[in-house]
């Protein structure tokens, strides 16, 4: 994949990579919303989503289009999908946030208490074992590219919760970090596959908090190296 933003990276596509899911971790996650209200799931498929991800032309129904937003944790509109207007403010304010779906469970307060509390601590905590980690193995190890995985992960699944400029910082020193070990050119060869990989994902999660902090020329660039690692590592999906 190549070319501008707007033709090679879709909304939809972005947000897709930011959550670090590949086309598969997706449809399973949207498979997964019909489930909990106790559906059987629509037929979703790779060639689908990939369509839906690459072709103006199409685009999923309304009740894909709100398994997707669930999933996705976002409003038709982020997604590109083009529903918003037509979708009643009540069912969109009711299972759709940036990020995560809003419930009951805890007072407004006490939800601003645990995302500063995850910002303030979690972030940096895993930013200082991968940089640990590389102290103690400064060409890379198993351990190293395992904690890789784990940062990607972290990265990923609490994405919501984290101002994205925050969140972009942290990630970018995660990648300078992988970088910078990549490229004494000593890393292992068992080990360098899965640093690459790696590097493409937070890559990805940049190109889309670029995106969100409206830097889109930034966006093309980071989307563009994710792209570029996720092909030589076979993990472009």
């Amino acid at each position: 994949m190549s070319g501008t933003l707007s033709c090679a990276f879709s909304a939809l596509e972005a947000w897709r990579l930011a959550l670090g899911w590949s086309r598969s971790v997706a449809i399973t996650q949207v498979k997964a919303q019909y489930v909990a209200d106790g559906l059987l799931p629509r037929s979703l498929s790779d060639p689908m989503l990939c369509r839906w991800e690459h072709d103006p032309g199409e685009r999923p129904d309304r009740e894909y289009t709100v398994m997707l937003c669930r999933a996705y944790g976002a409003t038709p509109a982020q997604l590109g999908l083009g529903f918003e207007q037509v979708f009643p403010e009540s069912e969109l304010s009711a299972v759709i946030r940036y990020g995560q779906p809003e419930t009951d469970t805890c007072s407004a307060g006490a939800r601003e208490m645990v995302v500063h509390m995850t910002t303030a601590a979690g972030l940096p905590a895993v930013r200082e074992s991968l940089q640990l980690a590389l102290l103690a193995d400064p060409y890379g190890s198993i351990e190293v590219a395992e904690l890789a995985d784990a940062a990607v992960e972290h990265y990923a699944l609490t994405y919501p919760k984290h101002p994205a400029y925050l969140l972009f910082e942290e990630v970018r020193a995660a990648r300078g970090m992988l970088t910078d070990c990549l490229i004494t050119g000593h890393v292992p060869e068992q080990v360098a596959g899965g640093l690459h990989r790696n590097v493409g994902w937070l890559s990805a999660l940049m190109g889309n908090l670029a995106f969100h902090l409206d830097d889109h020329t930034g966006a093309r660039a980071h989307l563009a190296t994710a792209t570029t690692y996720g092909t030589r590592t076979d993990d472009a999906g």
